[in-house]
């Protein structure tokens, strides 16, 4: 069962974050690129990993430098969460969770865990993206740092998957992506990590139902 494993070894810069053989990792593609003012750039955001578990619901926001990048269009992928999903944008009670710079999204199966199990691939497909560069400058695009409200991922009984979440470097015009030194990767993952909650989870999949 890989539930609760969670990889430290989050790279910035130009490196996408992954866990070790086995773990399960939120992976963004590609780890960095290099695109023109008014140019685009593709992000196609994937789940790997899962094995014994399985994805349930989610809680993300995906941020980024709004003066350097503008979205063009973001799609969800909601196939692997079953046949009857409850998703959205934002939080109806706080329009910012949705605007350019800070894309919030939530999803939540209406499917059993064993149902899950038995149709959901190990990995899959999550959120694709279409980004335009705005002006000359250097953004990461990743998940924000909240583990209860802007990287949360549920997983079986409700309770809380770990998963070493990536990061896109995109460098535009002028801006260029710097690799980050070795030292500092290891602190970069304890920065990143979060620990969610099967409580976070709760309060998300109540807010859902209310």
């Amino acid at each position: 069962m890989k539930a609760f494993v969670a990889s430290l070894g989050l790279l910035l810069g130009a490196w996408a974050g992954a866990g070790p053989a086995g773990a399960t990792a939120l992976v963004l593609t590609p780890s960095a690129t290099q695109i023109a003012v008014g140019g685009t750039v593709s992000i196609d955001v994937s789940i790997s990993g899962l094995g014994a578990e399985i994805l349930s619901t989610y809680d993300l926001n995906f941020q980024y430098n709004d003066s350097v990048l503008s979205l063009f269009s973001g799609t969800p992928d909601l196939t692997q969460l079953g046949p009857s999903v409850d998703a959205g944008q934002g939080d109806p009670a706080d329009p910012l969770t949705f605007a350019n710079g800070n894309l919030g999204y939530w999803a939540n199966s209406l499917e059993t865990d064993p149902f899950l199990q038995a149709n959901q691939l190990d990995d899959f497909l999550l959120f694709s993206f279409v980004l335009t560069g705005a002006a000359n400058g250097v953004t990461q695009f990743t998940l924000g740092a909240d583990p209860d409200f802007e990287r949360l991922l549920g997983g079986l009984n409700a309770g809380a998957l770990a998963a070493s979440i990536g990061s896109v470097c995109i460098g535009v015009g002028t801006g260029q992506c710097t690799v980050p030194e070795p030292s500092s990767f290891a602190l970069a993952g304890l920065a990143l990590a979060g620990a969610m909650t099967p409580m976070a989870l709760r309060r998300r999949r109540g807010k859902i139902e209310a």
